[in-house]
């Protein structure tokens, strides 16, 4: 893969944008409860980020699985 270090960097940069998102979030669901849909929207941001996690972590195992074969 050329862009390992690109999609990286990336994925991680949106990880810590969407964290910040999720907190606001789920603060402004914890001071008005009644608004189910920052809830929802909290959920599928949750979601997404679960996503970019995987990547991340598919990615590391792609590169130690790459260095152990060039062994």
């Amino acid at each position: 893969m050329k862009f390992k270090l690109v999609v990286k960097t990336i994925t991680t940069f949106v990880e810590v944008i969407l964290t910040l998102i999720l907190l606001v979030l789920f603060t402004a669901f914890a001071l008005k409860p009644t608004e189910i849909s920052l809830f929802t929207n909290s959920l599928i941001l949750v979601m997404i980020m679960v996503q970019l996690y995987t990547v991340n972590v598919l990615l590391d195992m792609y590169e130690k699985l790459d260095k152990v074969r060039k062994r």
